[in-house]
């Protein structure tokens, strides 16, 4: 096991501290309702810096009945902030140890509250290299399965996360929004014991080149990694619903971004002449949220 994770605040001297992202991030998918969701909390801007922001997103999607929950902002002054925490009034998330994470979100008007405890299953992945992206850079610690425990009320609907999967991620590093960030970025969970599957590429500071791209899987108490030209991404299609977009105010402000041209389908393929692998991922919905930078005038749409 990697030792314990943490948020990563830049030093009262760091030059680059307007760049500066953190995010805490898991995925639940609950295998017998089909029902997915997130918690992410997040950081943006030097913490000394009153411009700065903290965002609380909670985002469950529940079949043939769409969306619930919804994006809280603050001032970064106004988080709760630990070693590896991040609270906020309406959503929380903690790391403890080498992977124990509790998560919380409370939007009763919006149909979800959930309070939720997840294990590591597999030994985290610590990539603390930098790896370009745009004209900064991030980093990355993940724990791509999880055991759940905790439940969420999801549209009524009390929902027990027992038999559910997770996954978590940690982000950090300097960019600003507006500058053509992209990364392409998925996780791939059967129902335990099955395989768990990370997929990651950055772009390059021209937003053109993609990084080399890699596939991680953790099956049967083993751990592979497919690099480069082991591992081959394509997209087809176009998901033709609209997504939710988050937080509304800044929705409202972007109305050229209603309709984004979103793949359908994504493909992956690896085979480094040992293993193989092959993945097929077809959307049914989308949500899309809206950061705004706190230092320069910009904007990033996460999907």
């Amino acid at each position: 096991m990697s030792a314990p994770d943490g948020l990563r605040p830049p030093s009262p001297f760091d030059p680059s501290a307007g760049a500066y992202k953190d995010w805490l991030h898991l995925n639940v998918l609950d295998h017998e309702s089909g029902i997915v969701g997130l918690v992410n909390l997040s950081l943006h801007g030097d913490p000394g810096d009153e411009r700065s922001r903290a965002l609380g997103t909670a985002l469950f999607h529940v079949p043939d009945a769409g969306w619930v929950g919804n994006v809280e902002v603050r001032g970064i002054s106004e988080a709760a902030l630990g070693p590896a925490s991040i609270g906020l009034e309406q959503t929380g998330l903690a790391v403890h140890g080498g992977g124990t994470v509790l998560a919380s979100a409370r939007f009763p008007d919006d149909e979800l509250v959930v309070e939720l405890t997840a294990t590591a299953a597999v030994p985290p992945i610590d990539v603390e290299e930098r790896m370009p992206l745009s004209s900064g850079w991030v980093s990355w610690y993940v724990i791509s399965r999880l055991a759940v425990s905790g439940v969420a009320s999801v549209s009524g609907r009390r929902l027990d996360l027992g038999r559910a999967s997770a996954y978590h991620d940690h982000n950090w590093g300097r960019w600003h929004w507006g500058e053509g960030v992209r990364w392409e970025w998925g996780c791939f969970l059967a129902p335990a014991p099955g395989p768990a599957f990370v997929l990651g590429r950055t772009r390059d500071s021209r937003h053109r080149i993609p990084e080399e791209p890699v596939l991680i899987v953790h099956f049967a108490g083993r751990r592979r990694t497919f690099r480069a030209a082991a591992v081959e991404i394509g997209f087809s299609g176009v998901l033709e619903r609209r997504p939710r977009r988050l937080p509304g105010a800044l929705a409202a402000l972007h109305q050229d971004r209603t309709e984004p041209r979103l793949p359908r389908t994504l493909g992956v393929r690896a085979d480094d002449g040992r293993d193989r692998v092959e993945l097929e991922f077809t959307a049914r919905a989308a949500a899309q949220v809206i950061a705004g930078d706190p230092v320069k005038p910009g904007y990033g749409f996460i999907h």
